[in-house]
């Protein structure tokens, strides 16, 4: 079912550079969130700025994240603090007629808050079947029961989505980018400033799986599990 919500915009989430390109809607939200799998978070460390690239998962109107326990940056972030979250799709590249003129087509997320610490063993273990159920449906049954030393060695975050802003381009508006460019060109340089023997246009980007390649301590006789031919990963994003 689509969603008609729209997110309220905030001083920090309000897109005021190209602000055609921003969306504000739950949906355009999710769809980018639910199309990937590596974010990165910004947020302060002994007063320097730092960017903490990892795994992520939506679950509702939260997105998680892990890793151990020791990790500086999880100690940190365990703390309740202001973090910045991005998730970033690259779709195409723009090819203009000056080398001011190059720019992507793109996707991206922010999200601003603080980071939650999932304290509960219980909610925890069912976060980590979570995190690879949401990766690979179906692939939880095959797993075994996690062990108490394991829970007790992983820190689990998360971040509720709610001062979020969307950014996106896509190909008809990077078409008009170029038709706008070479109108300036025209006023601004005279028919020199088109350069007609320069190619323009768009490079597409997509991001696939390929086959996967079982490691050395599987059955050989074992085949590719179904869920791998319908993982969220098997879609272009």
């Amino acid at each position: 079912m689509t969603s008609t919500k729209v997110f309220e915009k905030t001083t920090r989430s309000t897109i005021k550079r190209a602000p055609e390109y921003a969306d504000y809607s739950e949906q355009a939200v999710y769809d980018i969130l639910d199309s990937g799998y590596m974010c990165t978070i910004a947020f302060v460390l002994d007063g320097k700025p730092l960017l903490n690239p990892t795994l992520y998962w939506r679950k509702g109107n939260y997105v998680y994240w892990h890793g151990l326990a020791g990790s500086k940056m999880l100690l940190e972030q365990a703390k309740n603090i202001d973090v910045c979250f991005n998730v970033s799709h690259l779709d195409g590249l723009l090819l203009g007629r000056s080398a001011f003129h190059h720019s992507v087509n793109y996707r991206s997320v922010t999200i601003h808050g603080k980071s939650e610490l999932v304290e509960d063993s219980n909610e925890k273990m069912d976060v980590a079947f979570e995190f690879v159920e949401t990766l690979f449906p179906g692939r939880r049954s095959e797993l075994r029961e996690h062990k108490e030393e394991e829970i007790q060695k992983v820190k689990f975050m998360r971040l509720p989505i709610e001062e979020v802003s969307v950014k996106h381009r896509y190909d008809n508006s990077v078409m008009d980018i170029l038709r706008r460019q070479q109108s300036n060109a025209l006023k601004e340089y005279g028919p020199e400033g088109v350069n007609p023997h320069c190619w323009t246009g768009t490079i597409p980007i997509r991001t696939i799986l390929e086959t996967p390649v079982p490691d050395t301590a599987t059955d050989p006789n074992i085949q590719s599990p179904d869920y791998l031919s319908q993982s969220k990963f098997k879609r272009d994003f």
